[in-house]
């Protein structure tokens, strides 16, 4: 029998293919071989018209045959491309049959009924089109009236073509000669090989509306003995038939496969964030598995995933985790939890995890609570605090204590040093491991074996020479090594490569484990969005409409600027010429921040160094309230120059208008604008994950070579070309995308599963609620803030290099804020979406006679602001004795006076009060000693008046200053005013050791947290040697450390330490 090969090839894989079965088709035939097929042609698809395929496959074989033999090997180019040398023939295909060939046809529609055929599609699930033109080309077949031999197979070169292509190569001649011996249809032909390959079936509207498949693993692969636990997906994929059932019984094989190994429960993955970043990991890794389960041929064990906050545990998850998830298995088949947690200020749990946190701490929360559940924890935490991944040692600990079983050990991701390097193997094993457990096998504990999650968005690696089929490529397709993009000359220059050689491949074990897509969007025409609006309406509750709500990033308080000036001394100059330019109409905010770039050159080392204290307006009916300690959320929107960009970049490569609606993760419809400036972060430096993502999207080779470079994990010893390019340079999606053009060709989808949302800005409250009421400046807040404005460093090989960096949110706030700084009233308050957000460990002792140690450098002072108000604020209220005496005679509340007739208190109240008032009278204040450092006296000395006056007044005992920069030859830190005045020294160990006092520490945590801490350790080291307490230094450096950490554990020593 003959067999003819089509192929459509565009990098030379499905050419080779099809070339290698040809031939050794005809060698077989040659050397006696058992196989039907004695002959094969091999042609290139756009051949078939000179070859005269249809009119020759129109009629019967001449042979004796039953139908004549096919095998078509497609690839899939760009975004749902057909190779070029494919495009006539699939063009062909896609239009009406001709009447040349529906001539004599039963059915005109079906020329093609003499053909039984095979279809080997070549695609990259990095690309949203997954093997597109293998796809079509197998349905057009068919339409046409041709028999499909075997089920379609893809074959992904992301995670290698291997495991797609040989089981096809073994199965395909068998399959073709039983349904051109025979004449069976396909059913039959399915039954015969017992669903030896994996199926695909395409839909109609599955061509229409391609569904996104970033991160999908490859539709067929080797079968996996899941008894052995060998195989490359997480729990395996095998070669599981998708087509029509057979009635013959199944194998042992398929028995193994079956439904009862399956999870009866979804697998849960639930996160606590604060930044944002748990929240990706777990629906990053939730939509991985997802994109596992939409492959047919996926045997995983969890048939499905939920993912949610861990507030939302009891909604929905704790019916199913309290019963068992196999009736006749009890105790060994688990339910699958994995949790995500971050821990924020010194050891509080996120907002969104507080109350699962609370439930599980619970000492009434039943022991046996998690005895149907295998788990794994991986913990976020920041080594720049004290209490690492505390919430993460919570959970984990607890879960185990409440009967769930430990199925990894807990992961600790530091974001201190980069996350990834814990992150990427834990989440590259987890689900493997888990699934293992909640099987009923015995625990793993650790990820140092077991199977690996699929290495999904993995790319092939482009040839580096070019080849004859790039020779005849057409603008915009992929060009060889000589690239002139700014980005990939200044990865050249960094690995100094000459630009005669290609930049080097990178092996896919060097790239992120885990990458899928982060957001999903569509297009929202004008009757869904009449509908979905209306929904929305009726949806709305009370609660939710009205201002009784508490405040959160989600729903945040629009606050006015009531007030703002420079606590460094700055010139306003500039300010009032952009008050000006702010009144003469909107959108001049653009203009005015170049206006503030121009007027403060960073040559000159104070304009960098700009602080500013802002006044905001809060709720009158109370519903937003705070206590000195807290901070304040704000949400910002990108910039107008990145988001415009991005718009221009949509329209021209896409067709995409800004006023178009469209619902990203299935939110309520808003237009593509506000999505871009709103919901994605296109000023923060690129992360290594995303950088392989937009890499999918690069047209050009070496584009994506380089950027498969800055992807790729640091070695030990070499040089970190992403912290170097990236980091350093904090280099955003839109510098990217301006130095490696061809990755402008992404979608909007792309664009948005790329990216991360915008974090919140934390600013520290510098203001005391009650204070302000006595000033009667209620409803308002304070807080303090340096404007972020630098240059990056210099790299010679970098022309960008060099180049000035804004903060993004106060860079903005300085502008708004310029009428008040300049001292004037502006025409319209700004607005700013807040939020609040509450501390549990930095708050002022309730006993006002606790001593207080206050080390606050730099805008670390903004909260001691705070305290020290508050703490006045308390003493005047102690120095009022009207308590008691009104309480008899009438009572006093501001301005008004209430006769003792309309108040209901007996005689014991009156004496109950009075008690509290001469106790309250003859309380003491404690010592309070306060750390403030800076660069120039002259210049950034913040909050000078302020402390000067509370030392004055005898609130504050001691105030210690260090300045920096004012010493050219000697710089000085507050730690090193500690160690070298010996005073200083003295007084700080005895406001610690004797007189019991609390230390609070608030600042940058660029190692300022941890040399002070040192620094303490140090002076209450000596003094314990000095004392005889200790013989050696070791002993007494042990002592020191020892006491800290007593302090710490009664929440005497407290930071709230940033990165």
């Amino acid at each position: 029998m003959h067999v003819t090969i089509l192929y459509g090839s565009e990098t030379g894989n499905a050419e080779s293919i099809a070339k290698d079965l040809g031939k050794s088709i005809n060698e077989a035939a040659k050397e006696g071989g058992k196989s039907e097929f004695t002959t094969a042609n091999v042609f290139e698809m756009n051949q078939f018209k000179r070859k005269k395929l249809m009119e020759t496959w129109a009629a019967s074989p001449a042979n004796g045959m039953a139908r004549h033999a096919l095998i078509v090997v497609c690839s899939t180019t760009g975004n749902g491309d057909a190779p070029e040398n494919a495009g006539r023939f699939i063009r062909f295909i896609k239009k009406p049959v001709p009447e040349s060939l529906s001539k004599g046809c039963a059915d005109p529609t079906k020329p093609l009924t003499n053909v039984a055929y095979a279809t080997l599609g070549l695609g990259d699930t990095n690309y949203d089109q997954f093997c597109a033109s293998g796809k079509l080309l197998d349905r057009k077949l068919n339409e046409w009236g041709a028999v499909r031999a075997l089920p379609l197979v893809c074959a992904d070169e992301a995670t290698g073509l291997d495991s797609a292509v040989e089981p096809f190569l073994d199965s395909v001649l068998d399959g073709l000669a039983h349904a051109c011996d025979s004449g069976e249809r396909k059913d039959e032909v399915d039954d015969a090989l017992g669903g030896g390959v994996a199926a695909v079936s395409l839909t109609q509207d599955e061509e229409a509306d391609p569904k996104p498949d970033i991160g999908r693993e490859s539709e067929c692969s080797a079968a996996i003995d899941e008894e052995k636990g060998s195989g490359s997906p997480s729990e395996g994929l095998a070669n599981e038939s998708n087509g029509t059932s057979s009635s013959k019984p199944k194998t042992e094989q398929s028995t193994s496969t079956s439904a009862a190994s399956k999870s009866a429960s979804p697998l849960y993955i639930l996160y606590g964030s604060a930044t944002g970043n748990a929240e990706h990991i777990a629906k990053d890794l939730a939509k991985t598995y997802e994109t596992y389960l939409s492959n047919p041929s996926f045997l995983g064990y969890f048939t499905s995933v939920q993912c949610c906050e861990l507030n939302k545990y009891k909604k929905n998850c704790l019916d199913t985790w309290s019963s068992s998830p196999d009736s006749n298995n009890l105790q060994k088949v688990k339910h699958g939890i994995i949790i995500v947690c971050s821990t924020t200020g010194n050891a509080d749990a996120p907002e969104n995890a507080d109350r699962f946190v609370r439930w599980i701490k619970r000492k009434t929360t039943k022991g046996d609570t998690f005895q149907h559940c295998a788990y794994a924890v991986l913990g976020l935490g920041d080594t720049n605090y004290d209490v690492f991944c505390a919430m993460g040692k919570v959970i984990d600990k607890r879960l185990e204590e409440l009967g769930g079983t430990r199925a990894v050990s807990l992961g600790m991701a530091d974001e201190a040093t980069g996350l990834e390097e814990v992150v990427e193997p834990w989440v590259g094993n987890v689900i493997s491991e888990l699934a293992e457990v909640c099987k009923g096998h015995t625990s793993i504990g650790s990820l140092n074996q077991g199977m690996r999650l699929p290495e999904t968005n993995k790319r092939p690696i482009r040839s580096s020479s070019p080849t004859d089929e790039e020779k005849k490529m057409e603008d915009g397709d992929l060009v060889p090594f000589n690239s002139r993009s700014t980005g990939v000359r200044t990865i050249r220059a960094l690995m100094s490569i000459p630009i005669t050689d290609p930049l080097p491949d990178v092996p896919n074990s060097e790239l992120p484990t885990m990458v899928s897509s982060l957001s999903s969007c569509r297009l929202i025409d004008e009757t869904t969005r009449d509908r979905s609006e209306s929904l929305a309406a009726e949806n709305m509750t009370v609660s939710s409409a009205s201002s009784g709500f508490l405040f959160t990033a989600s729903r945040p308080y629009e606050s006015k600027i009531l007030n703002a000036r420079y606590l460094t001394k700055t010139n306003t100059a500039c300010a009032a010429k952009v008050a000006e330019v702010l009144d003469s109409g909107d959108g001049k905010l653009v203009e005015a921040l170049d206006m503030y770039s121009h007027h403060f050159p960073l040559s000159e080392d104070k304009n960098g160094k700009r602080v500013i204290e802002m006044t905001m307006s809060l709720p009158d009916d109370f519903t937003l309230e705070y206590e000195p300690g807290d901070s304040v959320g704000m949400i910002v929107p990108n910039s107008h120059d990145s988001v415009g960009f991005v718009l221009e970049m949509l329209l021209r490569n896409h067709g995409i208008q800004r006023s178009q609606r469209i619902s990203v993760d299935e939110g309520d419809p808003v237009t593509v604008e506000e999505a871009l400036r709103t919901t994605v972060d296109l000023s923060g430096p690129m992360k290594k994950k995303r950088l392989l993502l937009l890499a999918n999207f690069a047209k050009d080779a070496e584009e994506e070579r380089a950027l498969r470079l800055l992807s790729r994990a640091s070695k030990p010893g070499e040089p970190d070309l992403y912290d170097t390019f990236v980091e350093q340079q904090r280099r955003s999606v839109v510098d990217i995308l301006h130095e490696f053009p061809s990755a402008q060709s992404i979608s909007l989808e792309g664009l948005l599963g790329c990216l991360t949302a915008i974090p919140p800005r934390y600013y520290s409250v510098c203001s005391s609620p009650l204070k302000d009421r006595q000033d009667g400046n209620e409803c308002q807040v304070k807080v303090a803030f340096s404007v972020v404005d630098f240059n990056t460093p210099v790299v010679q090989c970098d022309v960008t290099s060099g180049r000035r960096v804004r903060g993004l949110a106060t860079s903005r706030l300085e502008c708004v804020s310029s009428p008040f700084l300049s001292g004037r009233q502006p025409s319209a308050h700004a607005t700013l979406l807040i939020f609040p957000k509450p501390t549990h460990e930095f708050r002022l002792p309730a006993d006002i006679s606790t001593p207080l140690v206050l080390i606050g450098p730099g805008t670390g002072i903004a909260p001691f602001i705070g305290f020290l108000s508050h703490r006045l604020a308390q003493i005047a209220s102690l120095e009022s004795t009207e308590a008691a005496h009104v309480a008899s005679e009438g009572t006093w509340r501001g301005s008004y006076e209430l006769n003792p007739d309309e108040l209901n208190i007996s005689k014991s109240d009156v004496k109950g009060l009075n008690v509290a008032a001469d106790y309250l009278c003859k309380q003491k204040t404690g010592d309070v000693d306060l750390f403030f450092g800076c660069r120039h006296s002259d210049h950034d000395y913040l909050y000078q008046h302020e402390l000067e006056r509370f030392r004055d007044v005898g609130l504050i005992s001691n105030l210690y200053t260090a300045f920096s920069r004012d010493d050219k030859e000697h710089k000085t830190y507050v730690q090193t005013l500690m160690l070298t005045d010996e005073t200083c020294g003295k007084r700080l160990v005895e406001m610690i050791t004797k007189k019991q006092a609390s230390v609070y520490i608030c600042g940058d945590g660029n190692a300022m947290g941890r040399d002070v801490q040192n620094a303490i350790v140090s002076l209450l080291a000596k003094d314990l040697m000095d004392s005889g307490k200790c013989e050696t230094a070791e002993q007494a450096k042990s002592g020191g450390i020892a006491k800290i950490d007593q302090m710490k554990s009664f929440g005497k020593f407290v930071l709230d330490i940033w990165s």
